[in-house]
């Protein structure tokens, strides 16, 4: 599990990194710094993926972070970009500069963001895409890889799962994960005794989860939770890491039944504010 791989007393607070690279968030010396504040302040987890920002994502990871051994580092694949989100990638640098002066832009570039991506499930995609983000990241393992929001017959099936646990049995994947989208999904993945994390996204009020996630602690899967102010992008520019979500952090921190979980910026003041209200509710457990 998490917890027994990360040093006692590391705070259960991970940075997602979502937005390292992309046209809407931090990139350059802007990312690096804010990765390198995440580990001066104590973080040791980073979630991320081979899709993020076309993995640039990855790449500054492996910048910042490279193959440090005090450090997790959870990346997810299945997923890949569509045509048109490719054929936008060589102008990432001029859409950057259009966006920071336009908020209609960023707002387009948000809409954008939330189509849904297509993914691939065979063996032979997943291992490419594997092989890949340990390219970016600069590491030999990758400490817990996860397929990124397979629906429940996929998990069910079993083959991707099977892809994943063959990379860990060579040394390649640390520890084999899902990150999941809906209880359906998260059910089907506690049914397979060689996932042993599991990513979901615990808003604010869901309970959708809540035996889900007595049956992971009953089996020893850990459990990432995202989205913990009722959204991905919640805390992303605009929100305060004050009040009501410091509130949610210190709660969602101080349980038990919740290895890590994840905020996602790329503000600095709203790491700092994070940090401080997941120590709070650390020091509560």
């Amino acid at each position: 599990m998490i917890s027994t791989i990360l040093p006692n007393g590391t705070l259960p607070l991970g940075l997602g990194c979502s937005r390292l690279g992309s046209v809407n968030g931090a990139s350059g010396d802007e990312a690096k710094a804010l990765l390198s504040l995440a580990l001066d302040e104590g973080v040791r987890f980073f979630d991320t993926s081979s899709i993020y920002a076309q993995g640039d994502s990855e790449r500054y990871l492996g910048q910042v972070i490279g193959p440090r051994d005090d450090c997790l580092i959870c990346s997810k694949g299945g997923k890949y970009l569509s045509l048109p989100k490719r054929l936008l990638v060589p102008f990432k640098t001029t859409l950057r500069s259009i966006v920071r002066r336009s908020a209609s832009a960023r707002g387009g570039v948000a809409k954008v963001r939330s189509w849904p991506l297509p993914a691939r499930w065979e063996a032979e995609f997943l291992m490419r895409e594997l092989e890949g983000s340990l390219r970016r990241l600069r590491r030999e393992k990758i400490d817990i890889h996860m397929l990124h929001s397979p629906d429940a017959a996929i998990l069910w099936r079993g083959d991707a799962v099977g892809t994943l646990e063959s990379a860990r049995l060579v040394g390649k994947i640390g520890l084999v994960g899902v990150s999941v989208d809906d209880p359906e999904a998260a059910g089907a993945a506690l049914a397979d005794p060689r996932i042993r994390v599991l990513q979901l996204p615990l808003h604010d009020g869901d309970r959708r989860y809540d035996l889900l996630i007595d049956t992971a602690a009953k089996r020893g899967v850990s459990i990432v939770a995202r989205e913990v102010l009722s959204g991905p992008w919640a805390i992303a520019d605009t929100v305060d890491i004050r009040g009501t979500a410091a509130r949610r952090i210190a709660e969602v921190v101080r349980r038990n039944d919740i290895a890590m979980t994840l905020v996602g910026t790329t503000k600095a003041d709203h790491l700092r504010e994070a940090i401080a209200a997941a120590s709070f509710g650390y020091n509560l457990r």
